[in-house]
């Protein structure tokens, strides 16, 4: 697979200009532009709500027939929180604490910051405060702005380096549906997939309980390529040269990362060097759109 005019426009888009996908709005942004790419290949292509509140709903997008195909190609959108150390695949427990402790260390690091504002300002203030001066008005402004970034930073920042994680999954799959045929291969875009299962749980369903489902995260990544399950063709993996690992899971995960060993098993990783690269490794792509066909 070359890098063509179509692919070359979705990787400048979906690495610039909608990097970030967090928040309803940015996701909203990002969809729209991604159901405008799906529907120009496609007219099969739906997008469903699930977890509804009262500002917020999650989606996911679906290309052919979720609940008929007999493969189910999936990749999750949603930008990851900022985090400690380097992305530990497989341990949401472990990816968690670094979350947290980034958040806490950001959140005390920005308190402080106020509190040595705040004496700066009352070392350097002089006689009664007048309300409608311009300096009034500044330190409200930049009290204001100082609380603002912090609502911010105690939320989580998001990553704003998506091109690895996720978006080259997102290009991936991209490139398989503009190249498949037939109608026993669906894909799907699920959220909430960064920190959690609930897209993925939205799209298994009773009636495609038999489907194989495949999972992508991070398949542009500078890292060998991986594969954990059984539905995969042995023949495909040799030729392409991808390692494999069997597992009683019914989901198989395709992905690039570093391994190392940890109490007799194997880790999957990627540091922050690999998060934060800039280019895609095309062969895996290459490797993923050909395994996947």
């Amino acid at each position: 697979m070359q890098q063509n005019e179509k692919f070359k426009d979705w990787l400048f888009r979906y690495q610039s200009i909608y990097r970030v996908r967090r928040t309803e709005k940015s996701k909203q942004r990002f969809l729209s532009a991604l159901v405008t790419d799906l529907s120009e290949m496609r007219e099969d292509v739906k997008v469903i709500e699930y977890n509804r509140q009262k500002k917020y709903a999650s989606r996911n997008v679906y290309v052919g027939d979720i609940d008929k195909a007999e493969q189910i190609i999936c990749t999750y959108y949603d930008t990851p929180i900022q985090h400690f150390g380097p992305y530990i695949l497989f341990d949401r427990e472990e990816q968690e604490k670094r979350t947290t402790r980034f958040i806490i260390v950001s959140s005390i690091l920005m308190i402080l910051v106020g509190i040595v504002g705040t004496l700066l300002y009352m070392q350097h203030a002089t006689g009664a405060v007048d309300l409608i001066s311009v300096s009034t008005l500044f330190i409200a402004l930049a009290y204001g702005v100082y609380f603002y970034l912090l609502g911010k930073i105690a939320k989580g920042l998001s990553n704003r380096k998506t091109l690895i994680r996720n978006t080259s999954s997102v290009l991936a799959m991209l490139a398989m549906i503009s190249e498949a045929k037939g109608e026993k291969t669906a894909f799907a875009f699920v959220d909430e997939g960064s920190f959690g299962e609930s897209g993925l749980e939205a799209l298994r369903t009773p009636r495609n309980k038999k489907a194989k489902i495949f999972f992508l995260d991070c398949v542009g990544a500078d890292a060998p390529l991986h594969v954990i399950g059984n539905d995969v063709s042995k023949a495909k993996l040799s030729a392409l040269s991808i390692d494999h690992q069997s597992s009683d899971q019914r989901i198989n995960f395709i992905f690039s990362a570093k391994t190392s060993e940890k109490e007799q098993k194997t880790r999957f990783y990627l540091d922050k060097s690999d998060l934060n690269g800039k280019n895609l490794n095309m062969e895996n792509i290459k490797k993923v759109v050909e395994l996947c066909k």
